[in-house]
């Protein structure tokens, strides 16, 4: 099966170091599931302990994990910020993926909810990394863990193949 995975980016969260979601084409050709865990910060930005137990999240807790069904435009409206139940996006950035496995990369995404967050081990690009291998697209988007700055999102987005389109215009 030909896919489309979608790869999407806030700029400005987590301190301007950015945050991605996630979309992908599921087997009917016309429906997408996508999401993020957004792990947003409720606390005071000067409390100090909150931000150590706010880089580590155990498995099983809450970490504002999301996700959504739909076609493609459904899903570009909801990640650019017509549903303010979630961080929204401001860009993506989609491939074609030739023989994409969308079954596998279901259960990758819905096993995330429980599955917890850590700042350096387990955060967004991480994430979304294990659900672009699952799809079958981890030998067209670069894997982060092959240079420590593509950790960063908005350094990880910046290398993701395809053309930018802004989903806030």
């Amino acid at each position: 099966m030909q896919g489309e995975f979608y790869l999407f980016i806030n700029f400005k969260q987590a301190a301007q170091f950015g945050h991605v979601g996630w979309g992908f084409l599921l087997r009917d050709g016309v429906t997408c599931l996508y999401g993020a865990t957004d792990h947003l910060y409720r606390h005071h930005e000067m409390d100090l302990l909150a931000w150590i137990n706010y880089m580590s999240v155990p498995p099983g807790e809450h970490t504002d994990w999301w996700c959504g069904y739909g076609p493609k435009e459904e899903m570009l409206r909801a990640m650019g910020g017509r549903n303010r139940h979630h961080i929204w996006y401001h860009a993506c950035r989609t491939v074609t993926v030739p023989n994409a496995k969308p079954e596998e990369a279901e259960k990758v995404a819905l096993s995330q909810e429980h599955a917890g967050w850590t700042l350096l081990t387990n955060n967004c690009v991480q994430q979304t990394y294990e659900i672009i291998a699952a799809y079958g697209a981890d030998t067209i988007i670069p894997n982060p863990w092959q240079n420590p700055f593509r950790l960063i999102p908005r350094v990880w987005f910046d290398c993701y193949p395809g053309e930018v389109y802004s989903l806030n215009e």
